[in-house]
């Protein structure tokens, strides 16, 4: 769908940049973004904002609307609340944007690339060429997470196919947070046997399975949305591209589905938290590889000793 957007800086201080949002989503706003703001990508803290520090909100609007018209409904909005008398806030245009085609755009910023020496990943849309040794996997994302494009996905994937390069392949997987579902069918395409793909949102579940079917993998890989504690069974390789804090949390959960001699990979965390997973997965009978990173993410590689 294509739209014309125009986005409005908003200055306000960190007290009243909820209430501030608020108003901008009641005259329309379709996004709000808060400018130098720094957050973990996937965890938000409970209170990121300084009450007294003064914040940009860049608030974009699809609308046929002349831009000053805009503007003045928007004072209008914000003069009818008391508090934004007291507190200072400003309006002004940032930029005027062109009409795009937002369900479209997003694909230039995803095309084919390749894993280790056999594993090619790529959209719909292209058709890469694929080498007699190498397998291809067709991945589109969705409303879900996962395109390869992502430091995690690609260190995961990594981690995956060097294990599934080794003389005595992994047989069985366990992909904990599938997402698009790339890394189970990756390590599918790969010779992994079979392949339990897990995540608790329906709605990447139901993505997982489209990939899945688009990749001809039914035969090798099962999407289920079912809590990880309810998973039958262990399993050769055990994957988590999760956050830091799940992977900890699903410790117990993780190793009990992890078979003695098996191999556990664990991502999606920041760099700045690696200590944390490491103390949480020390002295766990896991002998730890030495860990890999990629803009600030790093991937963990244990193995489970075996049992006496």
């Amino acid at each position: 769908m294509k739209e014309n957007y125009v986005s409005i800086d908003v200055g306000v201080k960190g007290a009243f940049v909820e209430l501030a949002s608020a108003v901008l989503m009641e005259q329309g706003s379709c996004g709000i973004v808060i400018e130098d703001l720094e957050l973990d990508t996937f965890d938000v803290p409970d209170n990121p904002l300084e009450a007294d520090k003064d914040y940009t909100l860049v608030a974009y609007f699809a609308t046929e609307t002349p831009v000053a018209r805009l503007l003045d409904q928007l004072t209008s909005a914000f003069a009818e609340l008391p508090v934004f008398a007291a507190a200072t806030i400003s309006l002004t245009v940032s930029e005027s944007l062109p009409k795009v085609d937002w369900a479209q755009s997003w694909k230039q910023n995803f095309t084919s690339f390749q894993i280790g020496n056999r594993l090619i990943v790529h959209p719909s849309w292209e058709n890469p060429p694929v080498a007699e040794n190498q397998v291809a996997i067709e991945i589109d994302p969705g409303m879900a997470f996962g395109t390869g494009t992502h430091a995690t996905t690609r260190l995961c994937l990594e981690a995956i196919a060097a294990q599934l390069d080794k003389g005595q392949r992994p047989l069985r997987l366990l992909d904990v947070g599938t997402g698009s579902g790339i890394l189970a069918i990756g390590a599918a395409a790969l010779g992994c046997d079979q392949v339990v793909a897990n995540d608790i949102d329906p709605i990447a579940c139901g993505v997982a399975r489209e990939n899945v079917a688009r990749n001809n993998r039914e035969n090798q890989v099962t999407v289920t949305d079912e809590p990880l504690e309810n998973i039958d069974g262990t399993y050769d390789l055990v994957v988590a591209n999760i956050l830091a804090e799940e992977n900890i949390r699903l410790k117990a959960a993780l190793l009990q589905r992890l078979r003695p001699g098996g191999w556990l990979i664990l991502s999606g965390i920041l760099k700045e938290k690696e200590f944390l997973v490491t103390a949480a997965f020390a002295g766990a009978e896991l002998r730890a590889l030495p860990p890999c990173s990629r803009d600030g993410w790093v991937c963990l590689v244990y193995q489970r000793q075996q049992m006496a």
